[in-house]
């Protein structure tokens, strides 16, 4: 039976040509406690068990979409954070963010580019299974970890929150009993890159061991700065890193009835942001430059204090809670025009904001080996966010392009005006319950069935919005520069909204409250050893929410049908896992930026009527020999708009009832109709335990949209616009490593080059209207270097 599956499924697999990315890399520490007892061989491909159905689980006998790719894959990556994760996991796609040091994140064309404390990811993101609220978490630094799960689809049963499109959970490494041990490394690269990471495990006694983990990375910026650009010698470039991270965590575990671990994890990042840049750059102007005349500054850290305890009142039984405490705390500025108008400054600044949030899991579940397996729980979060963000518009006269740029306005016709967004109290309340139960009707043969019930309710209490004196006041009429720390009051400025406008005119306040059940029925089959199917059913919730001025948008739902295959062949050296799904979206959440008749800028969220989304994903993993490894991912996307009723403020007067448009066949941002990674590892013995091992990965993905509107034609009332401003052509990028490894890794030194083709990649667009101009964020360009290693 399974020759005949695997006859089957081939010719799909060879039109989806798979790509990069192990389901099975290498064997985790511990092992599934419900794993099936099977005698590999040798050479076959190591497992690695999934916390995905909150159960510690085998990726190959784990019924849906979950990839996990462990810290030695992430290392011979070279991946260091979430964005340069996104090739190795079907239908993955990360945006960076200048604003704010965020990301946005995407599964199977679904996400949320609302990072601000008003915005909700659609893609959970967790850390030892702990749900992390803001955006901006997802920049933390992967080091020290055991693996990355990244779950495809709606998680809304167990994981709930947000978790519309999937979830992403780092688990870290777990301090062990009775080991002495530790690693350290160093990499040296381009752009004056240096970073140190080291991880130490240490025992305390017979019950207890404490691990500790560092790193720091930091290399200069990308961006040059041009000519006539307005900084001081010595001034860091837009695209700098800084990014520090400490981790310790205690593993308590006084009876053999109770686990108790503790973690304090801090991160800081004092880089310089991203930029926005020209996507058609002036003559003899490079890609990666730009005319700055705000350095960029970002000052970001969070603390976070994670606990859980699981107690075993019987053998049968576990009860745990699970809790965290976290703040985030950010100061930034940022060059939003990037000089693409010489005497044009529109400047954004954090002055000041901080985002505390406590989660409290209760769970309760079945431990034994029963034909029935359960679970059941208790959730809730809380968060409280303050921030205040402004926004500085100025317009000088520049005699012509060699003339020096005056700082200030100075002349009475140049513009000179402010915003300012001061947010005291926003808050979010929400609860949830939730169950889940698997019933193996024959040896072969299972069902699940799951609930989770949910409310929220967010608030924003005291919220002012300014403007000063006037949206594109000049110097003539009251205009003046604000600048950072100036005075922002209902003395010196008017409602940023006409009376009547919003209700209350500037103010903010307002409260939504939403409620939804979601649900979960699966079936799993094994036909044959080593070879599982699963159908699922389920559904997904993301609350609704508040914009500026207390506009409402609606809560979205989802709902998902799959069917995967889970497969092993040639005794285990080959595995390749298959799904295939089909989503239905209602009121889904699209965050824009619009553009008011005044000029003023408003990113606000609205609610696309319907959407469908279909697609095939597939991962393969061969073990082709002892010293050969070929491991591959690829997926098809069909994601489109069935019914969204919206209007191209970019380059359109949205106030014009006939500029509205339905978007109906359109396909959503950051979905590419085909996307593959493949890559090959091959080890080649020295004399002495020596090994050298080089290895190549290539990721390809067809023609992308970054923005609802696709690729609109040029308005030619806009000069400055163009058709595929709002497209990212097809692309490729290749990476390559090469290592020297003595005796199983107690030490090596690598070197590695990434992106070596030097493709720039668009992560966005946007219309920068003053000046005519589309810019974008792009990835970063070529980086190589050298790492070394050592463990002990």
């Amino acid at each position: 039976m399974r020759t005949v599956f695997l006859l089957g499924v081939l010719p799909g697999l060879a039109i989806a040509l798979p790509s990069a990315q192990a389901q099975e890399p290498v064997k985790t520490e511990e092992k599934a406690p419900d794993a099936k007892e099977k005698t590999p061989d040798p050479e076959s491909n190591e497992r690695v068990s999934v916390t995905a159905t909150k159960r510690s689980t085998l990726v190959q006998d784990t019924p849906l979409a979950v990839t996990a790719v462990t810290q030695r894959d992430l290392d011979r990556a070279q991946v260091k954070d979430l964005s340069s994760l996104q090739t190795m996991v079907p239908n993955l796609s990360v945006e960076q963010h200048g604003d704010s040091g965020g990301v946005h994140v995407f599964l199977r064309g679904v996400g949320s580019t609302n990072h601000t404390e008003l915005g909700d990811p659609a893609v959970a993101f967790h850390v030892d299974g702990i749900y992390s609220p803001r955006p901006q978490g997802a920049t933390a630094l992967m080091y020290d970890l055991s693996h990355v799960e990244v779950a495809r689809g709606p998680q809304g049963t167990l994981f709930g929150r947000n978790a519309t499109a999937g979830s992403i959970n780092l688990v870290t490494q777990k301090p062990r009993l009775f080991d002495s041990s530790g690693s350290t490394s160093m990499v040296f690269g381009n752009y004056n890159r240096l970073g140190i990471q080291g991880a130490f495990n240490v025992p305390l006694g017979e019950t207890a061991a404490i691990r500790v983990a560092a790193i720091t990375d930091q290399h200069d910026g990308y961006v040059d700065f041009q000519p006539r650009s307005s900084v001081l010698p010595g001034t860091p470039k837009y695209m700098a890193g800084d990014q520090t991270g400490t981790r310790a965590t205690l593993l308590w575990e006084p009876v053999d009835a109770v686990t108790t671990t503790l973690a304090v994890e801090t991160y800081r990042d004092t880089g310089t942001g991203t930029i926005a840049l020209m996507q058609k750059p002036r003559a003899g102007q490079d890609r990666y430059s730009a005319l700055v005349d705000t350095p960029g500054v970002l000052d970001q850290s969070t603390i976070t204090y994670r606990g859980r305890v699981d107690y075993r009142p019987i053998d049968a039984i576990e009860l745990s809670y699970i809790g965290s405490w976290s703040r985030l705390k950010r100061k930034n500025a940022s060059d939003y025009d990037a000089g693409t108008l010489p005497g044009f400054k529109q400047e954004h600044r954090t002055e000041s904001s901080q985002f505390d949030s406590d989660s409290h899991e209760i769970q309760v579940k079945s431990m034994d080996s029963g034909a029935f397996q359960w679970l059941a729980g208790l959730f809730s979060i809380r968060e409280d966010n303050a921030i205040r963000f402004d926004i500085d518009v100025t317009r000088v006269q520049v005699a012509d392009d060699n003339a020096p740029i005056p700082p200030y306005p100075t002349q009475p016709t140049d513009t000179a005006w402010a915003m300012s967004f001061i947010q005291p109290k926003r808050t979010l309340e929400s609860q949830a319950a939730f169950g889940q139960g698997t019933l193996s009707l024959t040896d072969n043969f299972r069902v699940t069935l799951g609930a989770r019930a949910t409310t929220e309710k967010k608030q924003d209490v005291g919220g002012r919005n300014w403007v000063c004196p006037d949206f594109g006041a000049t110097l003539g009429n009251g205009g003046h520069v604000i600048g950072p720390g100036g005075s922002v009051n209902e003395a010196t400025c008017g409602s940023a909204y006409a009376p009547g406008t919003w209700p209350g005119g500037g103010a903010n306040d307002a409260e939504t409250k939403d409620s939804a059940d979601t649900y979960l029925a699966r079936a799993e089959f094994n036909p044959a050893a080593d070879l599982m199917t699963y159908l699922t059913l389920s559904t997904g919730f993301k609350s609704g929410g508040l914009s500026d001025g207390g506009r409402r948008h609606k809560p979205e739902f989802l709902t998902n049908y799959e069917w995967g295959v889970k497969s092993e062949f040639l005794n285990r050296r080959l595995a390749l896992n298959l799904a295939l799904f089909l989503m239905k979206y209602k009121d889904m959440q699209v965050s824009s930026i619009e553009y008011q008749p005044n000029g003023q800028q408003q990113l606000v969220t609205s609610n696309a009527a319907a959407s469908t989304i279909a697609g095939f994903e597939s991962e393969v993993s061969w073990r082709i020999s002892r010293t050969d490894r070929w491991t591959g991912q690829a997926s098809i996307l069909e994601a489109k708009y069935d019914d969204f009723l919206t209007c191209d403020s970019a380059l359109l007067d949205c106030s014009l009832p006939e500029n509205a448009v339905n978007l109906d066949g359109n396909y959503l941002p950051h979905a590419p109709r085909l996307s593959l990674t493949t890559a090959y590892e091959h080890d080649v013995p020295l004399e002495g335990g020596a090994t050298v091992m080089p290895r190549v990965q290539l990721h390809y993905q067809t023609e992308s949209y970054l923005n609802a509107f696709n690729d609109a034609p040029a308005d030619a009332e806009k000069p400055g616009s163009f058709s595929d401003a709002r497209t990212q052509k097809a692309y490729t990028t290749v990476d390559a490593s090469l290592r020297y490894q003595v005796a199983k890794n107690v030490w090596f030194a690598e070197a590695f080059v990434l992106n070596a083709s030097n493709e720039a990649v668009k992560t966005d667009a946007s219309w920068i209207a003053d000046s005519s101009t589309w810019t974008s964020f792009y990835n970063p360009p070529r980086t190589y270097g050298v790492k070394l290693g050592h463990e002990f």
